[in-house]
């Protein structure tokens, strides 16, 4: 087991949304261990973390929701399993259909809701607050990384699929920079494959929270 100091505290975001959650089940029921053990080897290679698991459940969990969006979103799992029935293919083309992953920065945060700015494309969204506990302790100014994916059919409002990382205003001029790099080059799939490395940093950071974060946040980082 990893040894970890007590976690530091982060906003808490609302639950994953159903739809990917009812997704994530059928991959489950239906994929060979085998097959999702290599390809966690592969997603964990991405985020540049070790398959050792953290004894914070919470951390456990959110590691596993980054790994179905992965599995859902990039490896397209569901499509492929052909064992979708109407409504499970309905809930497919809803969460696939108009999604957006990216760094976004929180332009409002209000009692309705909050708008963020894609800090790649520059664009902006609005993300309702659907339950009680959404985006409790989420300020104007805080920076997320997540994916969103329209409400409904009218794509005016977005709701985020799975908890979104969080990023302290610490590292706020890394990560500004970064996406700078990539937006100047308009290299979007070198960008999309950056953000797996962000989660990895975000999650390292809460597994060694005595660390500095200066030393996680860092591409040459060796942790």
């Amino acid at each position: 087991m990893i040894r970890t100091m007590e976690e530091p505290k982060k906003p808490h975001y609302g639950m994953i949304h159903p739809d990917f959650e009812a997704l994530v089940q059928k991959i489950i029921a239906h994929v060979d261990a085998s097959e999702l053990a290599e390809l966690r080897k592969d997603f964990h290679t991405r985020l540049r973390l070790t398959l050792t698991q953290p004894d914070n459940t919470e951390l456990v969990e959110d590691l596993w929701d980054f790994f179905y969006d992965w599995c859902v979103f990039e490896q397209h799992l569901p499509e492929k399993l052909g064992a979708l029935d109407a409504e499970e293919q309905h809930k497919w083309r809803h969460v696939i259909g108009g999604s957006n992953r990216s760094v976004y920065s929180v332009t409002k945060a209000a009692e309705s809701g909050m708008k963020l700015k894609d800090l790649f494309s520059n664009k902006s969204y609005w993300a309702p607050k659907l339950g009680h506990n959404d985006f409790l302790g989420i300020s104007r100014g805080d920076i997320v990384e997540g994916r969103l994916i329209p409400v409904d059919e009218t794509a005016a409002s977005f709701s985020f699929v799975r908890r979104p990382s969080y990023h302290p205003i610490d590292v706020h001029p890394y990560i500004k920079n970064k996406v700078k790099q990539f937006r100047k080059s308009q290299d979007y799939s070198t960008y999309q494959s950056w953000l797996w490395i962000l989660v990895g940093m975000y999650l390292k950071h809460r597994i060694y929270a005595q660390m500095p974060i200066d030393k996680i946040y860092d591409d040459n980082s060796r942790m």
